[in-house]
């Protein structure tokens, strides 16, 4: 069957290390040469896509499908409709080891990824045409409107895959405090750290992930400390503002915490070193994964179903209603705008969603960001 692997630094494709980058092997080792062409050409050549998360979703879709491919004994370049159709139906289907079928998003994702590599194949010459067919549908009215809307010669219709399956998505859920307060009464200091982060800044698993030492800056007599993320989706660098408090609180992670267990890894390799900012108890760099089943396993411990990506939206619809508030006597805010940048969406219409969630949940969202941070300590 099919393998999945990644890049490492020893990968240098044009001189420089790229690292992250999925590779597709048959079950005897050799390259499967035209996923690989594509996902080269997606981390290597395309300019809109340097996110090495997004490779990862492209790789593992590819690679399901090509375990699909290999399963039924077709080949990639000579399936149809019917096929694809086939590959859909399979993941709506309750899995043996969950009971339950793949999320409809997830479907989606899936079959918009490989509607991708077939169009790039077409266009490379690998094969003469795509195999489905696009349609025109209406744009549901729950879906945010685009910034420019108004402009849109559409007629508020666009071409989808014909064989993606309705979904419409569900309004996110914020956390409350006293959920929140729950949820971390059993965390150690550097879990709950990492929860701090992303409830009072609006920080991605990933971003959290790719924090560093050097982006630790001494708080002053600010309240709010700026800080540049390095790592983000799509690779576009932003500031967060984290509280002094929660600077001081890190900083002493690093020393007492962090410190131990960077000696504990250098008495096992001497060589050790690294800039992450949050360390497993062997030293290594946290990773997204690791961050969300963390997140996850403590809610659930505590008899809540809730993922680390909710306390962004926790976040992002507390800082709304703030400067909703704020808007109130300085006209010159856009409070829409304002939390646009500091969540780092690169569409409006992905920030607005907030807006319904502000109508819809007050008594979560009157929780304002300090309030938030107060349930943290």
């Amino acid at each position: 069957m099919a393998q999945l692997l990644f890049s490492t630094s020893a990968f240098r494709p044009d001189g420089s290390s790229v690292e992250d980058v999925p590779i597709l092997l048959d079950a005897r080792m050799r390259l499967i040469e035209p996923a690989c062409a594509w996902l080269m050409h997606v981390a290597l050549v395309r300019g809109r896509t340097r996110s090495s998360q997004t490779w990862r979703t492209y790789g593992e879709a590819l690679y399901d499908w090509w375990q699909t491919l290999e399963a039924n004994g077709w080949k990639w370049d000579e399936v149809g409709a019917g096929e694809l159709a086939a590959y859909r139906d399979q993941m709506l289907r309750p899995r043996r080891e969950t009971g339950q079928s793949l999320a409809r998003s997830t479907i989606n994702g899936r079959l918009r990824t490989i509607a991708r590599f077939y169009r790039w194949s077409v266009a490379a010459g690998l094969m003469t045409q795509v195999p489905f067919a696009a349609q025109d549908i209406a744009l549901s009215r729950s879906r945010p409107l685009g910034f420019l809307a108004h402009v849109d010669a559409s007629g508020g219709r666009s071409r989808a895959n014909e064989l993606t399956v309705r979904h419409v998505p569900m309004l996110p859920r914020p956390l409350s405090p006293e959920t929140i307060r729950r949820i971390v009464s059993g965390m150690s200091s550097r879990d709950r750290l990492m929860v701090e982060w992303a409830v009072t800044t609006g920080v991605r698993r990933m971003e959290v992930a790719g924090l560093t030492l050097r982006q630790l800056r001494r708080s002053g007599s600010e309240p709010m400390v700026p800080v540049q993320l390095e790592q983000t989706k799509g690779g576009r660098a932003r500031m967060i503002y984290p509280p002094a408090t929660l600077i001081d609180r890190t900083r002493a992670y690093v020393r007492e915490e962090r410190a131990v267990v960077l000696r504990r890894a250098a008495r096992r390799n001497p060589d050790f070193m690294t800039d992450a900012l949050f360390l497993t108890e062997r030293g290594e760099p946290m990773t997204p994964r690791r961050i969300g089943v963390m997140f996850t396993a403590a809610a659930q411990s505590v008899g809540i179903a809730a993922t680390f990506h909710a306390l962004r939206h926790t976040f992002a619809a507390a800082m709304l209603r703030f400067l909703q508030r704020e808007a109130r006597e300085n006209q010159d805010l856009n409070p829409l705008l304002t939390l646009q940048v500091l969540l780092g969406h690169a569409d409006l219409a992905t920030t607005s969603v907030y807006l319904r969630v502000v109508e819809t949940d007050l008594s979560v969202i009157e929780a304002s960001i300090d309030e938030l941070y107060d349930a943290l300590l």
